[in-house]
């Protein structure tokens, strides 16, 4: 039994309330279905759900009801999950870097960001390299692209309404940009030339998905004006080629400590 707390903070308690029987609940529950549970008006709770919706933390389906979203299991598996993805992807981005000739990187999503979590860099003299924990508009970036793409509409549209510049975008630039996540999503992979510097071409594939609690993207910016450079077909096998060994790691990591 929780032992009672020595000083009441009830707009926090209502809210654990609320995570408490939505996570207590097998189906979604309305408002007035989580009032009536919790004893309480559909007023006390109505703003204190749409705070929880706003950041992640429950959502609603077709029909207005409410249930968790993966965000508690997120947080709780932050650390050993982005730990588990660097081991898991150190040795296949080198092979990727050697075999592209070009740098690569590897960031996830944290808010409307991407992150940057780590890089290999090409075995040549002159070379792009994004530097690790740096941070970048997720709609402005091949990479950012890709990660929204992978996240169902409803959590995408979350992030988007959160995002200073997808505020900034006209009517019409906010759907070229859902049009072309809709590709990105169909075709799997991610491209831009000279977007993130002029003369390089970007080129990401994911790596795990949201479900999975691992949700990153591989990115190579390749220099376009290196005559033997790979082609963008190539660039995508290869990535494809990269994430599908990161995952496999991944997965036997995780086996092994289960079993452990």
């Amino acid at each position: 039994m929780p032992t009672k707390p020595r000083y009441a903070v009830p707009a926090l308690e209502k809210g654990l309330d609320i995570l408490e029987s939505l996570s207590a609940s097998p189906t979604p529950l309305t408002l007035t279905a989580l009032a009536k549970a919790l004893g309480r008006a559909n007023s006390e709770i109505f703003r204190m759900l749409n705070l929880l919706e706003a950041r992640g933390y429950v959502c609603r389906d077709d029909s207005g009801a409410y249930t968790l979203s993966l965000r508690l299991f997120q947080i709780a598996h932050a650390q050993d999950t982005v730990g588990q993805l660097l081991d898991s992807a150190r040795g296949p981005m080198r092979t990727l870097s050697y075999d592209s000739g070009e740098s690569c990187h590897l960031s996830v999503l944290e808010g409307a960001e991407i992150v940057i979590l780590a890089r290999a860099e090409a075995p040549r003299p002159v070379r792009l390299v994004v530097e690790v924990g740096g941070r970048f508009s997720a709609i402005h970036t091949t990479s950012g692209r890709m990660l929204l793409a992978g996240y169902p509409i409803a959590a995408r549209q979350r992030i988007l309404e959160a995002s200073a510049d997808f505020k900034k975008l006209s009517k019409a630039g906010r759907e070229v940009l859902l049009t072309s996540l809709k590709t990105i999503a169909s075709d799997g992979y991610a491209t831009a030339q000279d977007e993130s510097v002029a003369g390089a071409d970007d080129t990401a594939v994911s790596v795990g998905s949201p479900d999975t609690g691992v949700h990153a993207a591989l990115a190579i910016a390749a220099l376009s004006f290196r005559s033997k450079a790979p082609r963008r077909g190539e660039l995508v096998t290869l990535l494809r080629k990269c994430a599908s060994e990161i995952d496999h790691n991944a997965s036997s990591q995780l086996h092994r400590l289960k079993r452990d």
